[in-house]
């Protein structure tokens, strides 16, 4: 496996007030591959992934410690614009949640925001259209870009959101539960579309379905109460993990 990290977690903690929230966690995440977080809930999958784009900054009573490298810059050195760690760092949430604005707009606002294209230039255009190819919604969607981002089905609401997150150029994607509110097929489709994305960035999932991180990852982190308890090949993990309580979670014994 091609060792370039890509971000680099040393020694993080986090707590909400009084509760620690995360303990201690060190691990190197990989350009190019998708790496999956798994573990039961509460457990600090989405805290940590959180953590990378520092959105719990929005929160209050938060405190962390440690560091974050992405391609080698720590993104909570005080100097650093947490608007571009943003611009950096794409989001994708559990449930599709289009800008009330059109199909269109969804995926221009931001690059048209950040200074990367002019309203209604040809630049603009052909970055909506290239996002949205990227997404695998261009077909779908091409004839009816001025339509409401809402009026779309919620497999093809969440492409819409990996649209908008990719319009930017981000170098890291991350993907809180992006398919579980969606059926089979929209499934599938948001898989497929993480294993052509994997090709341009570097991709964090966190997943309940342990048949869905067996399925697209590279790499498989488990999270047990705040703690990494093992990191390795997604093969390995779910084969033959190192540890018990991987074992007993990947196996049913709980979760």
């Amino acid at each position: 496996m091609a060792k370039n990290i890509k971000v680099s977690v040393k020694e993080l903690n986090l707590w909400y007030g009084d509760k620690q929230a995360l303990k201690n966690i060190s691990i190197d995440i990989y350009e190019n591959k998708i790496t999956a977080l798994i573990g039961p809930s509460g457990c600090g999958k989405s805290t940590f992934l959180r953590c990378i784009n520092r959105m719990n900054d929005l929160i209050n009573n938060v405190k962390i410690e440690g560091d974050i490298l992405i391609d080698s810059h720590d993104i909570y050195d005080n100097v650093v614009d947490v608007v571009a760690v943003r611009k950096n760092v794409g989001m994708v949430f559990q449930r599709p949640n289009p800008f009330p604005k059109s199909i269109y707009e969804n995926v221009a606002y931001a690059p048209r925001m950040h200074g990367m294209v002019k309203k209604g230039s040809k630049e603009e255009q052909e970055l909506v259209e290239k996002s949205l190819i990227s997404a695998g919604l261009w077909n779908e969607a091409k004839d009816v870009l001025t339509q409401p981002g809402t009026s779309l089905s919620g497999g093809q609401q969440q492409r819409l959101c990996i649209a908008r997150a990719i319009a930017i150029k981000p170098k890291v994607i991350l993907m809180d539960e992006p398919t579980s509110a969606l059926d089979p097929i929209s499934t599938e489709k948001i898989e497929n579309l993480m294993l052509s994305l994997k090709k341009e960035y570097t991709i964090i999932i966190v997943t309940h379905n342990m048949q869905q991180a067996a399925r697209v990852a590279d790499m498989t982190a488990f999270f047990h109460l705040g703690d990494l308890i093992e990191y390795d090949k997604t093969s390995k993990i779910f084969v033959e993990p190192s540890k018990k309580k991987t074992e007993d979670y990947i196996t049913g014994r709980y979760g």
